[in-house]
Order: structure tokens, then sequence, then C-alpha cells
């Protein structure tokens, strides 16, 4: 692949080309060796969701059809490099543009993962770049197609928009790329640390020195977001080693907004499951008045 922008498949003229929408029992993901949970409610005020989650594993293997040497069946599906994709995405646009929003940006990074994921097993600082910018060109490429899906279904005016946070395990390496106010967390050793930054005026405010560290009024004026009628998107983009013991925690502001980062904590340590991580944030969300659609997902490693 060159090293030019990433361009998807072509596709019919579908709003979701990979994904659609779930129905029936949600399915554990499979045998990967991190404990996984993630869930999305609609709070406590509000009448639909537009938030999106995904978990997934993403893998390459080589299936022996028929050879000229010896295979035994059981090692006929050779396993490669194994990772697993996280995304929150939270939607803004009112009356099903927010909706469309974060569910068009989560199928473009599925797109992505399935046909463009640089497969590698240990990354040199050259393929780490190399990911981080195609990270990068995706959530771009993800801009592209919301205006597309906006006008085709005259949702246009309504300038949907969406926060990204996608982050791509492969162990011990975390790959993150990020846009808007939901949040990528890491706990360890019993602390929290939140890696992504908001990008709300508010925060820029206080980087700049304008105003102190409490809440402000400007917390929810986002200035990076995936479409939304703004500039190009610019992806914020980490990489950071993984520890055994370390949990990682996404999420959208539906949490941070009635969950202080002391409380998220307590629960990351005293929850014994990743599941269990999940079930208790958002309740304790809610319980704090629930104003937001409400999302989280929690790997422990």
């Amino acid at each position: 692949m060159s090293q030019g922008d990433w361009e998807p498949p072509e596709f019919n003229d579908e709003t979701l080309p990979v994904l659609r929408p779930r129905s029936g029992d949600r399915v554990r993901p499979g045998d990967h060796g991190i404990d996984l949970g993630g869930r999305t409610d609609v709070g406590c005020m509000r009448d639909h969701n537009e938030d999106t989650f995904l978990i997934a594993d993403l893998g390459r293997w080589l299936d022996v059809l028929d050879s000229s040497l010896s295979v035994p069946s059981a090692q006929r599906r050779i396993p490669g490099p194994k990772g697993t994709l996280m995304m929150v995405a939270d939607g803004m646009g009112g009356h099903g543009g927010g909706e469309v929003a974060s569910a068009v940006a989560v199928d473009m990074i599925a797109q992505f993962a399935l046909y463009a994921m640089p497969w590698v097993t240990q990354p040199d600082e050259v393929e780490e770049k190399e990911l981080l910018e195609k990270l990068g060109q995706a959530m771009r490429a993800c801009q592209a197609r919301l205006e597309s899906v906006a006008v085709r279904k005259r949702i246009d005016q309504l300038q949907p928009g969406t926060t990204l946070t996608v982050a791509y395990a492969l162990w011990p390496k975390l790959y993150v790329a990020h846009a808007g106010d939901s949040r990528l967390y890491l706990f360890r050793d019993d602390e929290l640390t939140q890696i992504t930054t908001d990008h709300t005026v508010g925060q820029a405010l206080r980087a700049s020195g304008a105003i102190g560290n409490e809440p402000s009024r400007f917390d929810h004026i986002l200035v990076n977001v995936v479409g939304g009628g703004g500039e190009r998107v610019r992806a914020e983009a980490h990489s950071l080693r993984l520890r055994p013991g370390d949990r990682v925690l996404l999420c959208s502001d539906g949490l941070t907004g009635h969950v202080a980062d002391s409380a998220i904590a307590h629960e990351l340590r005293s929850s014994l499951t990743a599941a269990n991580a999940c079930e208790a944030l958002i309740e304790e969300a809610k319980a704090g008045g629930g104003s937001d659609n409400i999302t989280v997902i929690v790997a422990s490693f």
C-alpha cells in the first residue's frame, strides 16, 4: 500500500457498508486473553441513544485447503498476529443526525481495520508511526463519508457530527486515535491517568492559563470532531506500552459529566470483571443525573 492517504474500497450506496444494527443477544468476543466489557445506556433524560461502541478481535490466519505437505487437520488454520479494536463515538446533530454520525464513523473505522490495518507482530518505530498515521487518515475518511451520507439522507442541514475515540491493542502496545471529548483512561498501579485530551474550548482555555481547573461553561463546546460542519478533523494520536494488570477505559462524556475521576478509579479498582466495572460506572452516572447517553468500554490486561 502506498504511503498516501488511505481510501476506502468501493461499496454500494448504504449508510453502513460493513456493520449492521444489532439484533438479538450480544455475543462476547472470542478468546483473546483480555477481559473485555462494553455497555451503552440512553441515560435518564434523553429519548434515544446517539452513542455507538464497538469491540472487535482483529486477526489474520492461513487456512490450508490442500497441500503436498502433511498438515494435521487440527493445524490447518495457522494463526497470525491478533489485536483488539475498541471504539466509542458520541454523536451530535439531533433528530437522528447524531445517531447516524456515530454509527457511520464506527463503521468506517471497521472498514479501515478490514482492508488497511498494517499487520505487524512487533512494530518498530517506523511501523508504529505508519499505523498512527493511517488511523488519522481513516478518521478523515470518516468525515468525508459522513458528509456524503448526510446529503443523501437529507440531514446535512443538521450538521451531524461525532466524537471518536479508537484504541487498538496489539500486546504489549496500545495505539490510540481521538477527536472530541470522549476519553481514554489508563488505570495502572492504583492511579487513573487520562490519556486523551478533551477537544473543547474549556480545555483550550485551561491550557492557555485563562481559566483554572474548575468546570467551565465552555467545556461542552467542541472544537474538533468528525463532521459537525466544521473544519477537517485533526486526529490526536498516542501509543503506550501496556503492562499486566492495566485497565483501559473508553467512555463518552455522559460518564465523565457525572462521575469524578476519583469515583471512576474506585470502580476500576473494586470491580472484579470488566463487565462489572461497566455496569457500576453506568449506574453511577445515572445516579448522578444521567443527563446524556452513557457509553463505557473496559479492557483488563
